[in-house]
């Protein structure tokens, strides 16, 4: 494994996870879905500007070629899907159920790959169920029901949605511009869930866009510009089952930014959740014939 690499996905994670209290504190101002693709519009333009950078600096523009386009445009739907589904699935089913159906993405993942003939060793289909474990412990406080509903149905496609992103990143990413990919990708999101948003019949006015500036604007730029590039640059050496797991530590830094930053309180089986997450990252990076 790529120490650089690994470094770059627990920053990822790191930054996702901090991103949680500013989503929390946006839907204070604005809408799900136009939040969704306000922070993704951020995203993108702020991927132009290096972008052109580079270029000028080549002295030559360099056409987006056909495989990026498609790869980023295929991305970005599965992510936009996601996003979309468990946003409408969070208005069925409590945050905990959905914390913890949105990570069987890394069980799915595996799933999945052996129908693309790319199969996951031992190592990582432990270190995947032990992340699901540690996550359903500290997502689930022990009074919610665990019986299906309307909105656990969304969370579930939704999580096979971003399964899907991850499978795609990692078939692409090695052979395709990390920046241009990333903001054909985020473009994408933006655009599907404004489209979404206006369906739905959500309105936003500048006044609220003002007054969650700091929130959309880490979101926007740091969460999705920044920490979404690196996540495509560092899967270009990574398994997508091996970055998965990595990436679901977002949740145990989300539960110690938020006790930290927002003096929320958890339960020792929500710390043990984050023990065991953790357990799963350790496990995915020991020695063996498989990232």
């Amino acid at each position: 494994m790529n120490i650089i690499a690994l470094a770059a996905l627990l920053l990822t994670a790191f930054l996702w996870g901090v991103s949680y209290s500013a989503q929390a504190e946006a839907m204070d101002h604005l809408s799900p879905l136009i939040f969704v693709s306000l922070r993704y519009f951020i995203g993108s333009f702020l991927l132009t500007v290096p972008i052109l950078w580079r270029e000028n600096r080549a002295g030559k523009s360099v056409p987006c070629s056909t495989k990026i386009f498609y790869a980023g445009a295929a991305s970005g739907f599965f992510l936009a899907g996601g996003e979309i589904l468990q946003q409408f699935g969070l208005l069925y089913t409590s945050a905990g159920k959905a914390g913890f159906l949105t990570a069987l993405y890394v069980i799915i993942i595996p799933l999945l790959e052996i129908f693309f003939g790319k199969k996951s060793s031992f190592k990582i289909w432990f270190a995947a169920l032990l992340s699901v474990a540690g996550t359903y412990l500290l997502c689930c406080n022990g009074s919610e029901s665990m019986a299906g509903n309307t909105g656990d149905v969304l969370i579930l496609i939704c999580a096979l949605f971003f399964a899907f992103q991850f499978i795609i990143i990692g078939r692409y990413a090695p052979e395709c511009d990390a920046l241009k990919f990333s903001g054909i990708q985020f473009f994408t999101v933006a655009i599907l869930s404004g489209v979404a948003a206006l369906i739905s019949g959500e309105t936003c006015t500048l006044e609220q866009i003002v007054q969650c500036r700091i929130p959309l604007g880490f979101c926007g730029a740091v969460a999705i510009g920044f920490a979404c590039t690196v996540q495509v640059a560092a899967q270009k050496v990574v398994h997508p089952a091996t970055a998965s797991i990595i990436l679901s530590t977002a949740s145990v830094f989300a539960v110690f930014w938020g006790w930290f930053w927002r003096n929320e309180i958890y339960s020792w089986a929500n710390l043990l959740g984050c023990a065991i997450i953790f357990s799963a990252v350790v496990i995915v990076e020991l020695p063996g014939k498989s990232k």
